[in-house]
């Protein structure tokens, strides 16, 4: 038994290509980049020095993020830290969702270095939100010699 069905009408590019996904591959999602994500947003910056027990933190003020899959992005940097004297610093970022769930991130060194830190997630639709940013040093005891922040700043989802 043979069996032909013609459809005619119009396709969405975004239709288009969900057809053209090979085998294995993850399609795309609607509106978004290749990899899934509306944004990248960057929050803000932490610095630590060590020998000078400082820890700060500079938030970029009130963020809107669209609605849906984002990146959050903080620099850190910290300085006066021989590998393995005992100091070290720690860095936060806590990224709050349009419900209410914090997501975070945190990333602990034991030398003078400097990167970014990122956490993603779906927004969970639109809404008024928050961020953090916090960081601090420490000696060899793990007692606290200063604190950054917290930096709390308004984050809202459209």
């Amino acid at each position: 038994m043979l069996f032909v069905s013609v459809s005619a009408g119009v396709a969405s590019a975004a239709q288009a290509d969900q057809e053209n996904i090979e085998v294995g591959e993850i399609p795309p999602m609607v509106g978004t980049d290749d990899a899934g994500a509306r944004a990248t947003i960057h929050l803000g910056s932490m610095s630590t020095d060590g020998d000078g027990d400082t820890a700060s933190v500079a938030g970029v003020g009130s963020v809107t993020a669209p609605a849906g899959q984002n990146t959050f992005t903080a620099t850190y940097s910290n300085v006066n830290d021989v590998d393995n004297d005992g100091q070290g610093a720690i860095y936060r970022l806590t990224v709050y969702d349009a419900l209410g769930a914090a997501h975070t991130t945190q990333k602990r060194v034991d030398w003078a270095t400097s990167g970014t830190i990122s956490v993603s997630f779906n927004s969970q639709g639109s809404g008024d939100a928050q961020y953090e940013l916090w960081c601090e040093t420490h000696n060899w005891f793990d007692t606290t010699t200063a604190i950054g922040g917290p930096y709390i700043g308004d984050l809202d989802y459209v």
